[in-house]
């Protein structure tokens, strides 16, 4: 007969052996997938609204790139059929970067005709029939000087617009950039965009406007990376976030404040896509109506949990119905919207109390 103290052993060890082996079996399994985002998204691009899942290319090399090695780069990112390029701030410049003041300003590009650069990213634009934003110095029509520009052009080669760097460095004003003076927005073809360069990202009054106008992707175009500043960023006002930077450190990231993607010195041309028909939404009044919208679109919406934070993204995949839908149908109420009631519901408690006191 066996010892009792062998017995607790024995089953003991049987027990760390099953605990070991269940362990080990579970990481074989993949988890679950909440989607399977290959078949709606192929017809979500069919569908009524227009959207799509959005495919950018980040091209991390730059500045001062000559005219046939931008295009080379251009070239490769194009590989993957974005809706989206992006190109590092200054990435081309049509003077050394020993020129004089006057002649950085009569030889920057003036819109929209431009110059070399201006054409050469036009013409790719067009041919890759694709978006294309790019930092470069713009020449000032009024012939005050330079900006330092995120262009924007459209799947024909147009130029959609520009956008002027807010707040360009000391040094840059005293070199002659003039700043920008307004946050600009540009609605394309799948949603709404902006730029940010460089500096500007330690300026949360431009962000706090681009929020404002509903801004879904922010593209940051710059020489430094920004680290951790940048999904803060991206999380604080509901948005994604693509960057290109000249080396390491270009990244995409989510209005969770997750990162999808990052150039390093091994792939410095980075392909992200992503999904603009999302929104933030808190659990709070929200957590038991979640559920019910799983359970009647499955594979057409996505749920994502950031359980620290207390908050869902909730994402379409449906070939008719946009994110906005999901949210109307269902009586849901976004991150900002339960913000805002509850600024307006304490502001009221407070004149409640007040009106006792008297």
């Amino acid at each position: 007969m066996k010892h009792p103290a062998s017995n607790r052993s024995w089953w003991f060890a049987l027990a760390v052996f099953t605990l070991t082996m269940t362990v080990s079996f579970c990481f074989l399994i993949p988890p679950a997938q909440a989607a399977n985002a290959t078949l709606p998204a192929g017809e979500k691009k069919l569908g009524k609204t227009g959207r799509q899942l959005v495919g950018i290319s980040s091209i991390c090399y730059g500045p001062r790139l000559s005219l046939e090695t931008a295009e080379k780069f251009i070239d490769q990112a194009a590989l993957d059929q974005p809706d989206l390029i992006l190109m590092t701030e200054g990435v081309m410049q049509n003077s050394p970067r020993s020129a004089s003041r006057e002649e950085k300003d009569a030889k920057s590009d003036l819109l929209p005709e431009g110059g070399p650069i201006t054409k050469l990213l036009s013409r790719k634009a067009k041919q890759y029939h694709t978006y294309l934003m790019a930092s470069y110095w713009r020449k000032d029509p009024h012939g005050k000087g330079r900006h330092n520009s995120a262009v924007l052009f459209d799947r024909e080669g147009n130029v959609v617009g520009h956008y002027d760097k807010l707040f360009p460095t000391v040094g840059e004003i005293d070199g002659g950039v003039i700043p920008g003076t307004e946050a600009t927005v540009f609605d394309t073809d799948f949603g709404r965009i902006a730029a940010a360069i460089c500096f500007d990202l330690n300026f949360e009054e431009l962000f706090i406007e681009y929020k404002k106008q509903n801004v879904e992707l922010l593209c940051f175009l710059s020489m430094f990376r920004g680290g951790r500043m940048v999904p803060a960023i991206a999380m604080q006002n509901r948005m994604f976030i693509a960057s290109s930077v000249p080396h390491e450190n270009g990244v995409v990231y989510d209005p969770l404040g997750r990162k999808l993607n990052e150039s390093s010195h091994y792939q410095r041309i980075i392909f992200t896509r992503i999904n603009l028909d999302s929104k933030v939404v808190h659990i709070d009044f929200n957590i038991k109506k979640i559920p019910a919208l799983k359970k009647k679109y499955g594979p057409y919406v996505q749920i994502e949990a950031a359980s620290p934070e207390g908050i869902y993204l909730i994402s379409s995949l449906h070939p008719e119905k946009t994110v906005e839908d999901f949210i109307e149908e269902f009586d849901l109420e976004t991150l900002d919207e339960y913000l805002d009631r509850s600024r307006a519901r304490r502001r009221e408690k407070l004149q409640e109390v007040r009106s006792q006191e008297k």
